[in-house]
């Protein structure tokens, strides 16, 4: 299993690729960077960690049915850890940002948000869960 310490609040902490042709994106970025692509031991959903140098540094996942009748085009999302996903979602809000899911738990892993930013971008937060 690969390495991961939940990281200091504030910093950009997770890349995710969420893909129409998940075998292909695997094949892809493996081939091209070299990337080791396992499947989570967090999440019983199709994940694939990727993992650098005996560390997990972000991971990838199919858009399927679940994302409803008008899915995303293939997409990265940066996750900027933070302390309360709830508490930052409130900032975002007052600083001009919009949420465009509320904090959820997920579990096995913590608090996430999605978010823009006052010009569009988007990005994720996550509150990680603590170990036990």
């Amino acid at each position: 299993m690969a390495e991961f310490s939940i990281p200091k609040a504030g910093t950009i902490c997770w890349r995710e690729l969420a893909t129409r042709d998940f075998d292909k994106a695997k094949h892809f970025y493996g081939e091209l960077l070299g990337w080791d692509l396992e499947q989570s031991k967090v999440t019983p959903m199709t994940y694939a960690e990727i993992h650098i140098d005996g560390k997990a540094v972000g991971g990838m996942m199919p858009i399927d049915e679940k994302w409803g009748d008008d899915p995303p085009p293939s997409h990265w999302t940066a996750y900027v850890a933070v302390a309360d996903a709830d508490e930052t979602a409130g900032k975002i809000k007052a600083n001009g940002g919009s949420m465009r899911q509320e904090p959820f738990d997920a579990p096995g892993v913590g608090r996430i948000g999605l978010c823009t930013d006052p010009s569009g971008a988007g990005f994720a937060i996550i509150q990680f869960a603590q170990p036990n």
